[in-house]
């Protein structure tokens, strides 16, 4: 971890994930389901502080933030440490989600998909409405007795499509720094990505909007599409984010 980091440009990265040699690094179930069977949050997550790149928008301070690596290898005897033993299987129903967010009414979504993989972590769309929000609610659902075995519960904005694996892990990685957003909480890792404000974050710094193309550029890139022998026409990415976009300012107020 401490060798990487110090690796030239490799100062930059935010976080890290190790598992052993024999893992399939590019077969991302593979690497989940191994780090969730090999990694106990309480002690095989380590948290760091460096230079970062002057675009990560998420750090208190610009070129300045948190970083996490994350042990998925297989343990050794030294390593293994005396915990409190984690028996229950997850068992979530449709039932259970309705009634959570019955409890937790600024719950938007829940995502358990990864559960059924053998990837014990639950993803939470939420609108914020006040300080700390996040971690409020980390505290409550850690210590629910039907939870225990969760590895981590990762929040994301309201408007995040959370059945989207690959945006939910953009977006909680580009909106988490590790040193103030990613935490342990009752032996679950606890990922705040949402956006961070100043009302509820004390976060001062101006955060990024959503980029997408205009209604007008999408429409003429698809007429002259069949004229540039492209192949099928491929549908413009802006569209599927632009539900996602807080307003139409760059800097969301």
């Amino acid at each position: 971890m401490n060798a990487m980091w110090g690796a030239g440009q490799m100062m930059f990265n935010k976080i890290l994930v190790v598992v052993d040699g024999d893992v399939n690094i590019h077969n991302y179930l593979e690497v989940a389901q191994y780090v969730s069977k090999n990694c106990n949050p309480v002690t095989d997550i380590y948290f760091s502080q460096g230079p970062m790149d002057v675009l990560d928008h998420s750090c208190t301070k610009m070129g300045f933030g948190g970083k996490m690596c994350i042990d998925g290898t297989k343990k050794t005897e030294e390593e293994l440490m005396e915990l409190p033993s984690k028996t229950n299987e997850l068992n979530l129903t449709a039932e259970w989600i309705k009634s959570l967010k019955e409890t937790f009414t600024e719950i938007e979504a829940i995502q358990i998909n990864w559960i059924q993989q053998a990837v014990p972590i639950i993803v939470l769309s939420i609108t914020k409405n006040k300080a700390n929000h996040v971690k409020s609610i980390a505290e409550l659902l850690a210590k629910r007795p039907e939870l225990i075995t969760c590895k981590a519960f990762i929040f994301v904005d309201a408007a995040i499509q959370i059945n989207d694996i690959a945006d939910v892990l953009w977006r909680a990685c580009n909106n988490a720094d590790a040193r103030r957003d990613i935490f342990i909480q009752n032996n679950s890792l606890v990922v705040d990505g949402t956006t961070k404000t100043k009302a509820f974050d004390n976060f001062n710094r101006d955060w990024p909007n959503i980029l997408t193309h205009n209604d007008a550029t999408i429409k003429s890139v698809d007429e002259k599409w069949s004229k540039l022998g492209l192949g099928e026409l491929i549908t413009s990415p802006s569209l599927k984010y632009k539900s996602q976009m807080y307003g139409e300012g760059a800097v969301i107020d």
